[in-house]
């Protein structure tokens, strides 16, 4: 089911990054790194807080469409985020199987234009989870940004399974995976972006008031590309849309989600 459509609409990608709060602790940010990018939401014209999330604009140099896709009328609530702007709400924990999932899905006008290729690239989000968040087989990871399946041709995916955010990148050659050297605690807000430069995956996670930290691990990733696979927020999709089971849906609030290729 969709709720939310923007078709047409191109999308700016900015970076978030980990930038230096009033306090002098570092805080994340979204501060653009000055290579184009991709895809960002920022959901600061989302409608008020409270409402459900059934429209946005999107800043970017790559056309995409936006939609929100969901199982048992699950919805995406706007709430307050971190700055005191707007960020959107998953779907709460039920543990039920199957379990409510509501996703944001991103589907290229052109083929190939959320395709990292052979390039560097970056992406990740500013999150904050629930205290409870996994534990039914419908619902039983946390999967922040993910393009590809595990077992498609490629695949990038940023996911805080158990409380610990990692980073997957598979391409033609091989896959690389990574995973933050903490966990993170319910309910406080964390920026994590993934990166893969060269034959290196890294994977930083910065929490408010508190200084950034980084982990990678090497090895080649290779040419990674798509066709009509679709982005998701929030959750696992395909191209058949969102699944019944093992879902992955994210539990808890998103804001600031990017994309930087290049």
């Amino acid at each position: 089911m969709h709720k939310l459509a923007a078709p047409g609409v191109a999308l700016l990608l900015l970076l978030a990054g980990c930038g230096l709060g009033g306090d002098g602790t570092d805080q994340p940010t979204d501060e653009p790194t000055g290579t184009p990018a991709s895809l960002k939401l920022d959901f600061e014209s989302a409608p008020d807080v409270g409402q459900d999330l059934n429209t946005v604009d999107n800043e970017g140099t790559s056309a995409v469409r936006l939609a929100i896709d969901s199982t048992q009328d699950a919805t995406i609530e706007v709430v307050e985020g971190p700055g005191g702007g707007h960020a959107a709400r998953f779907p709460a924990y039920t543990g039920d199987v199957p379990s409510p999932t509501a996703v944001i899905v991103a589907t290229t006008k052109e083929t190939g234009a959320l395709d990292p290729l052979d390039e560097d690239f970056r992406f990740g989000a500013t999150f904050t989870l629930d205290p409870e968040s996994s534990g039914s087989k419908a619902d039983n990871g946390d999967n922040l940004v993910q393009r590809g399946s595990f077992d498609s041709p490629g695949q990038f995916k940023t996911q805080i399974d158990h409380g610990v955010p990692s980073c997957r990148v598979l391409g033609d050659e091989s896959e690389v995976f990574v995973k933050a050297g903490k966990s993170v605690s319910p309910e406080d807000w964390y920026a994590v972006a993934c990166e893969r430069s060269g034959d290196r995956v890294s994977i930083s996670l910065t929490q408010y008031g508190e200084q950034g930290q980084s982990w990678s691990a090497d090895g080649p990733t290779g040419h990674i590309s798509f066709g009509d696979l679709p982005l998701a927020i929030g959750g696992k999709v395909s191209a058949d849309g969102v699944p019944t089971a093992s879902g992955d849906q994210f539990n808890g609030a998103v804001d600031d989600v990017f994309l930087e290729i290049g």
